[in-house]
């Protein structure tokens, strides 16, 4: 099963031709589900779906905002639900129910971040799935409290992950020899280019698989960073925002 996240940037910057190369990165990947964060409206929603090849799909946008969250599938979506900052979808595929959280965890406040992943916890945990994923644009960093909440490795508002949670990424790094990407590049993503900036970057985007005992674990096959083409046209990357997709052989597969 071949699995994606990107945070699209919803910006007029390098536009029209920067909607060419969303479309052109989705379509790129070939991806069984992608979720996408900041998609601009409904509108750039339906337009995206009609230019690239998937059926089945959920778009949710934030309260009165017109912008959204969006998960595509090319396997019938059975169940969705939005909850603040995320986007819950349950995907059928042979037979087997595969849960997924499409995150976009606000940017300026940890004790908002914090809120919103244990609420998400709380809700999944009384939702029937065969495998788990939270994955997206976290707004943090790996040495956040929310990574390390999903590890199992600190509590959160008197709550636990319970079991944990595993970044691919990680699991990528350490069993396929794939490096560790910052996804938000501060340095090479022309977005910033020739601005001063006092930030740093940081892998924001991540894609994370629930421990599945006593179910057998998926075979993580590889993992890439994706969107970091620069267009002749625009100028631009398709977005301020690497996508991350991962190939996974699924037990049952």
């Amino acid at each position: 099963m071949k699995i994606a996240t990107y945070n699209i940037w919803n910006s007029q910057n390098g536009m029209p031709e920067r909607e060419n190369q969303i479309i052109d990165e989705i379509n790129s990947l070939d991806s069984d589900v992608i979720v996408l964060q900041e998609v601009r409206n409904r509108t750039f929603n339906e337009k995206l779906l009609e230019y690239t090849d998937y059926n089945n799909y959920c778009f949710a946008p934030h309260n009165d905002d017109e912008e959204g969250l969006a998960v595509y599938s090319k396997y019938p979506i059975m169940y969705s639900k939005y909850i603040d900052y995320a986007l819950i979808v349950i995907v059928e595929h042979m037979d087997n129910l595969i849960l997924f959280v499409n995150v976009h965890l606000p940017w300026d406040s940890i004790i908002e971040k914090e809120k919103c992943i244990v609420n998400v916890i709380k809700e999944i945990s009384t939702i029937s799935s065969d495998y788990k994923f939270i994955l997206g644009d976290f707004n943090c960093s790996e040495t956040s409290s929310i990574h390390q909440y999903l590890s199992g490795n600190r509590s959160l508002k008197e709550t636990e992950a319970r079991p944990y949670w595993t970044d691919l990424a990680m699991v990528a790094e350490e069993s396929l020899g794939i490096k560790k990407e910052m996804t938000l590049d501060l340095i090479n993503n022309p977005r910033w280019k020739g601005k001063s900036t006092t930030d740093i970057s940081s892998r924001v985007d991540c894609i994370f698989i629930h421990e599945c005992f006593p179910r057998p674990n998926p075979a993580l096959k590889t993992l890439r960073y994706f969107g970091k083409e620069v267009n002749e046209k625009s100028h631009m990357c398709a977005s301020d925002h690497y996508g991350v997709f991962v190939n996974l052989q699924m037990p049952y597969d």
